[in-house]
């Protein structure tokens, strides 16, 4: 497994690990582990496919919504490995951490929240670090950074740069729903409620393909569905507030966007089962339909693996003449990805920018 640009850099600063007890967030590839194999640590993982990759293991976890609600932190899965602990959730609040490493996420909202939970854990006098592609807006970090303390430049290497702050303004402390919004959404004259959080999907505002896909919907779906790449729940949380009575589970690599989907679930008196996969993977179930306006990026890069990976396995976790509906960018090449598994795809509704597809196995 190959090192990412950023984790290059991190190799090229290795001794700054000789001190101090770290957390890292959100790292993008997870052979840094076995680069710093010696070195006791802790690592959030707001993103599934890492988490997983960390233990070597497909499997799925699973919540129910109300749980999460009623305790944010049940949402938390804890695996440990050697001297390296992982944890997947939306946030931690309580670590031994002089030192706080995370890697630059593609929200400027997403990276001024982390840094906030990040100086609270570390507390004056700790040090708070950035690492990020330059494409990916990593100088703009430093002014995000300017309110917490004093900044510098660590290094810079692989069209990447690691900037440290030396924490003197410490926030007393962080609570993630401090960081939450709730807005109601509106669509074909019907209201619904929708909480997200900075990092999610369509954050605060209705995504202009996710309103096409509403409008080809049936609301009498039946069944379980799965909406996968849930977001903040808003497919999910529309149907089911039009009066829709399927059992509906929510699938997100995000624990941000899980977070979010069960409060979304929560302000509609609506419920579900929250899943925290990638792809399909270790997904055992089949569903009556599957709903997806699936992600075709990774961080700044435009990638196609997840919705590839998702098209290649959906017939195998659909029952007998169930319903799947994609929507996508127009310019992207679904259509043909679900003629090679599936016959006869049609399409329900276009426009210059998007597509709604539909298929029966």
């Amino acid at each position: 497994m190959s090192l990412s640009p950023q984790s290059q850099l991190i190799k090229r600063n290795i001794d700054q690990f000789e001190h101090g007890n770290w957390l890292i967030i959100n790292p993008d590839d997870a052979a840094l582990f076995s680069l710093l194999a010696d070195v006791k640590l802790t690592v959030l993982h707001q993103y599934f496919d890492v988490f997983s990759q960390s233990g070597n293991t497909q499997s799925a976890v699973t919540f129910d919504s109300r749980d999460i609600v009623a305790d944010s932190a049940n949402l938390r899965v804890e695996r440990v490995a050697d001297l390296h602990t992982h944890v997947f959730a939306p946030f931690i609040s309580a670590v031994d951490a002089s030192d706080v490493l995370i890697f630059m996420p593609k929200a400027k909202a997403h990276l001024t929240m982390l840094l906030n939970m990040a100086a609270a854990l570390c507390g004056n006098g700790g040090r708070v670090h950035v690492v990020g592609e330059n494409k990916g807006g990593i100088k703009s970090a430093g002014k995000i950074l300017t309110p917490l303390g004093d900044v510098s430049k660590l290094d810079s290497a692989r069209h990447c740069s690691w900037l440290t702050c030396d924490i003197s303004s410490a926030p007393a402390g962080f609570d993630i729903h401090d960081w939450s919004a709730v807005d109601t959404y509106t669509h074909n004259n019907h209201e619904w409620q929708v909480c997200s959080l900075p990092g999610v999907f369509s954050h605060r505002e209705l995504d202009q393909g996710t309103a096409m896909l509403l409008s080809k919907l049936p609301a009498i779906l039946s069944g379980k569905v799965l909406d996968f790449a849930c977001g903040a729940g808003v497919i999910a949380s529309y149907l089911q507030t039009l009066g829709c009575k399927a059992s509906f589970q929510l699938l997100d690599v995000s624990a941000l966007a899980l977070w979010s989907s069960a409060q979304t679930l929560a302000l509609n008196h609506c419920q579900g089962i929250i899943i925290g996969a990638d792809t399909l993977q270790g997904i055992d179930g089949r569903y009556s339909a599957i709903v997806t306006n699936p992600p075709f990026h990774t961080g700044v890069k435009t990638d196609y693996r997840v919705t590839r990976e998702f098209i290649n396995t959906a017939k195998q976790h659909l029952l007998s003449k169930g319903k799947l509906f994609v929507v996508a960018n127009r310019f992207l090449p679904y259509a043909e990805l679900l003629e090679e598994q599936f016959a006869q795809p049609s399409m329900l509704a276009q426009d210059n920018r998007f597509a709604v597809y539909f298929v029966q196995s």
